[in-house]
C-alpha cells in the first residue's frame, strides 16, 4: 500500500473523510482555486501499530492566477481525540496563500515547512520544552505563534485548550506542563514568514497540529534514547533518483524491565523502513534502517521526524532532520533547521487522577509550496 501510493487511506466515519480544502476567506482573490479544490485524505505514508498511528500525505498541483490572496481551510464537526481542555467537536486548520511577487526579490514567496509527531508523550507534573523544526527555503524570519479564530482552530483554541502555563516562543518553543494522567491536548499553531525581523505582515502562514499525551511517572524515569548517523536537527541535501539511506539507533536506559517497542516515524512517500533490530552483543541497542529515493514532485524541503517509544509507553526525544531535494545535484540547504528537543525542566508534586480516554487520534498538517504560477498543496493526515 505504502510502496505503491494506492488506495487512499480509509478514514470511514472518521475526520477528513470525502473533505476538501475550501477557500474561506478573500475568495474573490483566489485567482480560480475555488471551483479546483484539492481533497485533504491521500494515500498512507506511514504507520505505527504501538502509537496507533497511521500517516497519509498526498500533493496536488493547482494552477492559479499570479497575485491570488486566500485562505484554505479545513473545518470538522467531529472525529478528533477526545481532549482535556476544549471542545473536540468542532475545529479547523488553515492556511494562508498568497501568489503575489515579494517587494524585496521580485519572486513568489516559497512558505516554512514544519512538522511534528502526533501524539508526544509527556510525564505528568513535569515541565516539558518542545521545538517545533522549522525550514524556510527563501531564508526569511520564521515565527511561531498559537492559532486563534474560526478558520485556524474553532473550538480548540490555545489558551482554553491547553493546561495553564502553556507558552509558545516566536522561536517556536512549546512549553508545557501535564496535569492529569491519560489526558490529551491539541496543540494548534501557525507558523509565519516574514521578510525582515521588523515586519509585522506574514508572508504566509501554514498550520501545524498535534496532540500530547500525559502519561504517569516510571520507577525508572530515563527515556530512549533516539539517535542516527545523521545528526539531529540539522539539514541534509539529497538528489531526486539517488537512493539515500540512514539508521536510526535506541538506547534502552532502563535494563531488563523495559524493552523497545517500535520507532514511529513521520516522513513523506516513499520511505522504506527496515525492521526494529536489537543487537546481540549489546541488548541494549536497537536500530532500524531508513531507505529513500526522491522524486520529481518532493524537490524542496521535505521533513522527517522520529520517536522511539518502550514498553511502558515512555517516548524518546522527537528526533527531526529536514531534507532539501535538488533536481540534478545535491543542493545546500537554506536556511536554518531548529533542533527539536524535549527537555525536562522542574518536577511538582501534585495528585494525579486517572481516567479513561479513546486511543484514536487525528492530526492533519497543510504546508503549502508556492513555485511560479502554480500552488502545490501537501496535505499530511495523522
Amino acid at each position: 500500500m505504502i510502496a505503491a501510493q494506492s488506495p487512499s487511506v480509509d478514514t470511514g466515519t472518521k475526520v477528513g473523510s470525502g473533505s476538501n480544502l475550501t477557500c474561506t476567506s478573500s475568495c474573490s482573490t483566489s485567482g480560480g482555486y475555488v471551483g479546483h479544490e484539492v481533497p485533504i485524505t491521500g494515500p498512507c505514508a506511514d504507520f505505527s501499530i504501538p502509537l496507533n498511528l497511521t500517516v497519509s500525505q498526498r500533493s496536488d498541483i493547482v494552477n492559479l492566477t499570479f497575485g491570488a490572496y486566500f485562505t484554505a481551510t479545513f473545518g470538522s464537526s467531529g472525529g478528533w481525540q477526545i481532549l482535556a481542555l476544549g471542545s473536540s467537536a468542532g475545529w479547523s486548520i488553515s492556511s494562508l496563500i498568497d501568489l503575489s511577487l515579494r517587494p524585496d526579490n521580485g519572486l513568489i514567496n516559497t512558505s516554512p515547512v514544519a512538522t511534528c509527531i502526533s501524539y508526544i508523550s509527556i510525564p505528568v507534573n513535569v515541565q516539558q520544552t518542545i521545538q517545533i523544526p522549522v525550514l524556510d527555503a527563501d531564508n526569511d524570519v520564521v515565527r511561531c505563534r498559537f492559532a486563534n479564530g474560526t478558520n485556524e482552530c474553532l473550538n480548540t483554541c490555545p489558551p482554553g485548550s491547553l493546561p495553564p502555563g502553556t507558552t509558545l516562543s516566536f522561536s517556536c518553543i512549546l512549553t508545557i506542563t501535564g496535569i492529569t494522567v491519560t489526558d490529551y491536548y491539541l496543540i494548534a499553531i501557525q507558523i509565519e514568514d516574514y521578510i525582515s525581523n521588523t515586519s509585522t505582515t506574514p508572508l504566509s502562514s501554514v498550520p501545524l497540529q498535534f496532540l500530547v499525551y500525559v502519561y504517569a511517572t516510571q520507577n525508572c524515569t530515563l527515556k530512549p534514547l533516539l539517535t542516527s548517523n545523521i545528526n539531529d536537527g540539522t539539514c541534509q541535501g539529497v538528489q531526486v533518483g539517488a537512493t539515500f539511506t540512514m539508521t536510526l539507533i535506541v538506547t534502552n536506559r532502563c535494563g531488563s524491565s523495559r524493552t523497545l517497542n517500535d520507532i514511529a516515524t513521520v516522513s513523506f512517500p516513499i520511505i522504506i523502513k527496515s525492521a526494529l533490530v536489537q543487537n546481540t552483543t549489546d541488548t541494549s541497542l536497537w536500530s532500524m534502517q531508513i531507505t529513500w529515493m526522491p522524486t520529481v514532485n518532493q524537490v524542496g524541503s521535505q521533513v522527517f521526524c522520529a520517536v522511539a517509544s518502550d514498553s511502558a509507553s515512555v517516548q524518546s526525544d522527537q528526533y527531526c532532520v529536514t531534507f532539501f531535494v535538488g533536481l540534478s545535484s545535491v543542493p545546500l540547504c537554506p536556511g536554518v533547521t531548529v533542533s527539536p528537543t524535549t527537555m525536562e525542566m522542574s518536577t511538582t508534586a501534585m495528585g494525579i487522577t486517572s481516567q479513561q480516554s479513546s486511543q484514536y487520534t487525528s492530526e492533519i498538517t497543510s504546508t503549502i509550496a508556492i513555485t511560479s504560477s502554480s500552488l502545490r498543496t501537501t496535505t499530511t493526515t495523522t
